[in-house]
């Protein structure tokens, strides 16, 4: 009976220290998948800040180069689709974005291996004037150890007033 109720109690003992190393490792691998987690969207956020602040006339073709994807492509709240050799041609469109004010609001960055995804709202002022709102989707895709600009998906809020026209003089004539 002694040696039963030994083999048991050896055998229980073992099986709890089992499981506790078991449980030890699955809350380190947690822990770091969660740090992981916080870098990657700390890297996301500032890839996010770095497109935002270079879509200008002045760096936007720079920009493209290095950290744009090819197969990059946005649909604007107005409706206008573009690819990059359109959107780079659209200087209207690019002016614009250089002479409003932006204020980004409910943001959210989500990761998933190496795509990356940040959604929210954007309120745009023109000098100081608001002039609409945005919900916005941007996509970015982890190339080489950096996060390249994918895709943008933009949509006027309910609230927003009439938006403006950011045709560009081609797409008009497109259209003619």
């Amino acid at each position: 009976m002694n040696k039963i109720f030994s083999l048991k109690s050896i055998s229980f003992v073992c099986l709890l220290l089992i499981f506790s190393c078991s449980q030890t490792d699955k809350s380190k691998s947690t822990k770091s998948d969660s740090n992981n987690s916080e870098l990657a969207e700390k890297e996301l956020d500032s890839a996010f800040k770095k497109m935002w602040k270079n879509l200008t006339l002045t760096d936007a073709v720079e920009y493209f180069k290095t950290d744009v994807s090819d197969s990059f492509f946005t649909i604007n709240a107005d409706g206008i689709v573009q690819n990059k050799a359109e959107f780079l041609a659209d200087t209207k469109r690019i002016e614009m974005l250089e002479i409003l004010s932006f204020e980004f609001f409910d943001q959210q960055i989500k990761v998933y291996d190496n795509v990356g995804i940040i959604n929210g709202r954007i309120k745009a002022f023109s000098e100081g004037t608001y002039v609409g709102e945005v919900f916005y989707t941007a996509i970015f895709v982890k190339d080489n150890n950096v996060w390249k600009y994918e895709n943008w998906q933009g949509t006027w809020t309910k609230d927003s007033p009439p938006p403006p026209s950011f045709v560009s003089e081609n797409e008009t004539k497109k259209v003619n």
